[in-house]
């Protein structure tokens, strides 16, 4: 049986979420703190201090800046230049098969005056991850979660660039474990805690993946990020995180919303927008194993924020497509992994699990005429 929080629509599957004895979950605690304890005054004169050592003359970059296009990569890009008088160089590193209006918000912060490293992985290695991450992993986009971490550390080392700035730390927003909520840094450690699904770089080679040829994935050695003093920094640590805040100052310089509304299994259209699959696919698969998706998330952040009451929430819940199969760039994925449908389906299966939805007496999944599922826990019939 799952259980929701109190306050927003987060339910007890999700992984590593910690509950309050009058059943809130942690992150709607985080949230509170964020609104009424925190000094944020003090932490901006903590940052300034900090970055004063790593501050130059503008004739070369002080900080990397790793960014995807979205929103909060043109707040982390803005912030850092025009409230902080930083020279950042952003990093990007591509997605597997990137979306027209992702490729477009890449363009726009160049556009904005920023300079960019693109980084490209060998696409034949880079296919056979995503199909490790999908087959043995079951997440269709694992190589990205990687390479967005290692790639500007790797850069930072390359150009000897000590400081990274990163963006929000998800612990503390979202919910984890409380040793990790107030971190304000990130490194090795934090990756393989949360991002490599306790699947290390290393281990591919057990699935016949030639080591150097991901290089772009490979964590720097520790001589080598000490050699530089590489330090990664959450923004959000000294900034008070608001994704919607975010978002609209983004848009109101031009960025690009999703041009056809909410992706697949979202509440909004400004998320996840940069790769054909991460929006949907991925988002799904999170939904068969955990009983909620991206809807949700959006949904229970709207909520903390008193943008949305939870009754709100939940109504809005319901008119989203969150848990229906996303059929617009399956498609793309069968031929890029060269898969059938049948075989997608039934690695889907395996990765569903059997206690969140309905099953026939046989234990079969049961399925709607689209390949649906039925939930067996939606939070308005709690």
């Amino acid at each position: 049986m799952i259980t929701f929080c109190k306050k927003c629509l987060m339910p007890s599957s999700r992984p590593e979420q910690v509950f309050s004895d009058e059943g809130v979950c942690d992150a709607c605690i985080s949230t509170a703190r964020k609104i009424d304890q925190i000094d944020w005054a003090a932490r901006e004169l903590e940052f300034r201090a900090i970055l004063d050592g790593y501050r130059g003359d503008g004739s070369k970059y002080d900080c990397i800046i790793p960014v995807s296009g979205g929103k909060d990569s043109v707040f982390q890009a803005l912030t850092m230049r025009e409230k902080y008088a930083m020279n950042p160089l952003c990093v990007n590193h591509l997605p597997c098969d990137l979306t027209e209006v992702g490729w477009k918000n890449l363009l726009f912060l160049r556009d904005l005056g920023f300079d960019m490293i693109h980084v490209g992985s060998n696409r034949k290695a880079y296919r056979e991850m995503v199909r490790l991450g999908f087959t043995k992993l079951g997440d269709s986009c694992w190589p990205e979660h990687i390479g967005i971490f290692t790639t500007p550390i790797r850069v930072a080392v390359q150009y000897q660039i000590p400081l990274v700035i990163w963006g929000e730390n998800s612990q503390f927003e979202y919910g984890g474990p409380a040793s990790k909520k107030d971190n304000h840094f990130l490194d090795r450690n934090w990756l393989e805690q949360f991002q490599m699904l306790g699947y290390r770089v290393s281990d591919v080679v057990h699935d016949g993946i030639n080591l150097n040829d991901i290089k772009t994935f490979a964590y720097p050695s520790d001589s080598e990020i000490l050699a530089v003093g590489v330090t990664g920094l959450f923004l959000g640590y000294y900034e008070k995180w608001d994704s919607k805040k975010n978002a609209d100052t983004a848009i109101a310089l031009g960025w690009n919303r999703n041009p056809g509304g909410p992706v697949e299994g979202a509440f909004n259209d400004i998320e996840n927008l940069d790769c054909k699959w991460i929006g949907g696919l991925h988002d799904y698969m999170k939904f068969i194993k955990y009983g909620y998706g991206r809807a949700t998330d959006q949904l229970c952040i709207e909520v903390r924020a008193g943008r949305m009451t939870r009754e709100d929430a939940i109504e809005n819940l319901k008119q989203t497509d969150e848990g229906k199969v996303p059929w617009k760039y399956i498609p793309d994925f069968l031929e890029y992994l060269s898969i059938t449908e049948e075989e997608f389906t039934a690695t889907l299966d395996r990765f569903t699990n059997r206690r969140l939805f309905l099953t026939d007496e046989r234990g079969r999944l049961i399925k709607d005429e689209k390949g649906n599922l039925t939930f067996k826990y939606p939070i308005w019939e709690q």
